[in-house]
């Protein structure tokens, strides 16, 4: 007992020594530590929320990670002078806002801890200035005055004018109002519009005169466009190009849509387009001054890809030329002294083999719409099967606004599918027993809309596609086949964006039970469902070798396909420039036909990864696993799992760009 009594006071005195000591020299530490400033308030205020104020003022709490964080002892320092500064932007915040005898104070108190500090800020903001009287002054012609009051934009804008009897006055608006009214007028086709605000202000009775002047100046209609810096091409097209219409009213909208046009032709590396000087009247100058692309390029690129296309098979010395792949182009971009553009292009890899030319027409019946004219030749190695296409793709495109492009195609390919087999030599033969030899004739409508910045992580876009062949019984094979694309993205904080995306497709009709593999719905990959291989979720069929011994599967495609995904991608540049880290799941399904999707659930796969933003694109590496695969999934076949192993479960997916 006696010893059991003495061992427990030495753990007692180690516990002391190791435990008490150090937390001891922690509370000295933090006697010493400087004022931090531990969370901001703002009292008094009942006009503006504290959200909209603290946007205004540099001061800020540390967030609660931060505050977990304690190894972390930077930043957030109480500083009087930055106070005080942030004591004259509130000032400055209300009285730009008719609050013209607002006070703002300040206060510091202590938290559980002498250097953590509470900061807030006192308001009062008295009573603001009203506006007692409003008058819209335009200084025009009785016919533009009808003209511009019955412009719906302008009505509108009048309608919501900040201004107004009973409001309060603020000052802030003034530049705004200004800029919307004289936007609207120059859009209605005066290019000399002026507005402004003026503003009587009686600080005593707290109340403010306004009134709107407009100065239309006359209404103009496009004349002569000017062009400068040609070379090659003739000035008529350049002209033309801009979709400036003779007698047109000038607009600021079409001034815009102009020199965005001159900007997408192929010929011209510059554009700009402006009003020189001149006299004010009924009719207004245009000036475009352009710089022209050399007329003939040629472009190779070389790299490394096809890491999905390795399935079933490792990756040694002897076949990594399959990792490669290649493309170059040629181009003349002045064909037939019109602005025309002919080109010629070549891509080459283990698994895709393509060689074609294109003749792009820029101008239609306007500058929106555009043909393009492109024969071609091509050989693609699948999974589960392999192709010989040649034929010619004629598309028709028009470019409705900058969010909104349209394309109608005609195409026509000569078809040959085949298997790619080994002889005992180790020879390519082909199988002729697997040969079918088609064409297809087809009818492709697509729309690309778009709203916001998708790109920039707040938008959303929409695909929809249909294809119709065999219209009029010229093809082998007749059906219709529609899909659907839709992609939306959220930005949820500085660092963080959730991306999603919705897709699904159907061919809907077909006289023919069976349709090549070419013309089918796939699903799988790095770029839909991941955790499967490229083209592997969905109906699979067995294959055997010589003796007759089961080998795995591959894909047979179906009818009918959906997928959805939905990722979070969070940057971690501060950490490392350019990285980020994604976690993902994403769920999707092929079916036979869509009469039986209910045969066949929705299979799902989860993961994450890494991206790195290279000079080249993002560079993308995920690990996807797959929450409820089938035995064909996992390469079991009737019970034999011989074939079978834990990584049947996994997939590592290597791309450059996002997944979607």
């Amino acid at each position: 007992m006696k010893k059991l009594l003495t061992l427990h006071i030495r753990i007692y005195i180690i516990f002391l020594m190791f435990v008490i000591v150090p937390l001891t020299q922690v509370w000295a530490q933090d006697e010493g530590k400087p004022d931090r400033i531990w969370n901001v308030k703002i009292e008094g205020n009942s006009t503006y929320k504290d959200i909209v104020l603290k946007k205004y003022i540099a001061n800020e709490a540390p967030s609660l990670w931060k505050k977990l964080t304690f190894f972390n002892e930077k930043g957030f320092y109480v500083s009087e002078t930055e106070i005080r500064r942030d004591v004259i932007r509130l000032e400055r915040f209300y009285q730009r806002r008719g609050f013209n005898e607002v006070d703002v104070n300040y206060r510091l108190e202590p938290k559980n801890k002498e250097w953590k500090k509470e900061l807030i800020f006192m308001v009062v903001e008295n009573t603001p200035i009203r506006i007692d009287s409003v008058q819209i002054v335009l200084q025009t012609s009785m016919r533009d005055s009808s003209v511009i009051y019955g412009n719906e934009k302008f009505s509108k804008e009048l309608r919501r004018l900040p201004y107004r009897k009973g409001k309060i006055f603020q000052p802030v608006s003034k530049a705004q109002v200004e800029s919307d009214f004289t936007n609207i007028l120059r859009n209605l086709g005066y290019p000399y519009a002026e507005a402004e605000v003026q503003s009587k202000v009686d600080t005593l009775e707290k109340k403010a005169s306004v009134a709107m002047l407009t100065y239309p100046g006359p209404r103009a209609r496009f004349d002569s466009i000017f062009v400068e810096g040609e070379t090659t091409l003739d000035a008529k097209y350049i002209r033309r190009e801009t979709g400036i219409g003779e007698n047109e009213y000038f607009s600021d909208g079409v001034m815009r849509e102009a020199q965005r046009e001159l900007f997408g032709h192929h010929l011209l590396r510059f554009a700009l387009i402006s009003i020189p000087d001149q006299e004010q009247d009924s009719t207004i100058n245009v000036l475009a001054r352009v710089k022209e692309r050399s007329l003939r390029s040629f472009a190779a690129t070389f790299g490394i890809g096809n890491y999905d296309r390795f399935d079933g098979e490792k990756l040694r010395l002897g076949n990594s030329y399959k990792l490669f792949r290649a493309q170059a182009s040629w181009s003349y971009r002045n064909a037939r002294s019109k602005g025309e553009l002919f080109s010629v292009n070549a891509k080459l890899s283990a698994f895709d083999m393509r060689f074609g030319a294109s003749y792009l027409f820029p101008y239609v019946y306007n500058t929106k719409s555009s043909i393009t004219v492109s024969p071609f030749v091509q050989r693609r190695i699948e999974q589960a099967y392999s192709i010989d296409t040649g034929g010619i793709r004629n598309s028709f495109g028009y470019n409705y606004s900058e969010s909104v492009t349209g394309t109608f195609n005609y195409d026509f390919t000569l078809n040959q599918e085949f298997d790619v087999e080994k002889d005992e030599s180790g020879n390519s033969v082909i199988s002729p027993d697997s040969i079918l030899n088609y064409n297809i004739s087809s009818f492709k409508f697509s729309v690309y809309a778009r709203k916001g910045l998708p790109r920039g992580g707040n938008g959303f876009t929409f695909q929809p596609f249909l294809e119709l062949s065999g219209l009029f019984n010229e093809a082998t094979f007749s059906f219709q086949k529609a899909s659907v694309d839709i992609r939306g993205y959220k930005k949820l904080n500085n660092s963080l964006v959730a991306a999603s995306r919705v897709s699904g497709g159907s061919i809907y009709y077909a006289k023919q039970d069976s349709l090549p593999a070419d013309i089918r719905f796939y699903n799988g990959g790095s770029s839909e469902v991941r955790g499967w291989g490229r083209q592997e979720l969905g109906p699979k069929e067995a294959v055997f070798d010589s003796l007759g011994a089961f080998s795995g599967y591959v894909p047979t495609g179906g009818k009918a396909t959906f997928s959805f995904n939905f990722e979070l991608r969070q940057d971690v540049d501060r950490f490392i420039k350019g990285l980020s880290f994604a976690g993902f799941i994403d769920g999707g399904q092929v079916w036979k036909t869509i009469r039986t999707t209910a045969n066949r659930p929705i299979q799902f796969g989860v993961g994450g990864g890494i991206r790195y933003e290279s000079p080249i694109g993002p560079v993308r590496i995920d690990l996807g696993y797959k929450v409820n695969p089938t035995d064909q999934d996992l390469n079991i076949y009737q019970g034999d799992k011989s074939m079978s192993s834990a990584w049947d479960r996994w997939r590592f997916h290597f791309s450059i760009g996002q997944a979607f």
